[in-house]
């Protein structure tokens, strides 16, 4: 299946602190969560809820991460699981750049309110610390995994269709190197200049 992505512009948060799954916090450092009403895409009064934060929140494996995307709706956001190596469902899949492996994520995202404009753009950063994306490029053409690959089951259709939405994307990552962080970028991307959510990979 096609998934339509939007790239994230900015460099992937690397400011990342230790935190558990409810325990979230800003690029600041500072506990994250407010009790103030904001206004939604449709100009309707949203609450943000307790967890959530309009700047960067970072986590590690498994978190789910509460943050308001640019037009201050509520996001929920979890990397489930990596994928080292990641095998392509689709055997006709261009080749990789050489001693390059496939990485995949599965990352849930659930756009509450603004689901409709929903798209993920994702990076992540190597043991190596170099920064790789899900769109790098290979003899100057996209090096894209567009049918997923085996073990995640990416929702049927479009983003944007429904409000809870399971990506699998993979990075193409040079051999002997693993992921340390994971970004994810939603709805507005390119207006969003950086990561809305980093994860740290154990």
């Amino acid at each position: 299946m096609s998934v339509r992505m939007f790239l994230a512009v900015g460099a992937i948060c690397v400011a990342v602190a230790a935190c558990g799954g409810a325990g979230a916090t800003s690029a600041g450092g500072q506990p994250t969560g407010g009790a103030g009403a904001t206004l939604s895409s449709d100009g309707t009064a949203v609450a943000t809820p307790a967890g959530s934060a309009a700047g960067p929140v970072t986590g590690h494996l498994g978190d789910k991460l509460t943050f308001a995307n640019f037009a201050n709706d509520p996001v929920d956001a979890t990397l489930v699981k990596i994928y080292d190596p990641a095998t392509p469902n689709d055997t006709s899949q261009a080749p990789l750049p050489p001693a390059t492996h496939w990485v995949g994520v599965e990352v849930i995202v659930n756009d509450k309110v603004d689901y409709q404009t929903d798209g993920a753009g994702f990076d992540a950063v190597t043991s190596a610390g170099s920064t790789v994306t899900t769109t790098d490029t290979y003899q100057n053409a996209s090096v894209v995994l567009g049918d997923g690959f085996k073990g995640c089951t990416q929702t049927d259709g479009e983003p944007g269709t429904v409000a809870l939405y399971t990506y699998c994307s993979a990075f193409p990552v040079p051999d002997g190197q693993t992921l340390v962080k994971v970004g994810l970028n939603v709805t507005g991307a390119p207006l969003v200049k950086t990561d809305q959510a980093t994860w740290t990979v154990p």
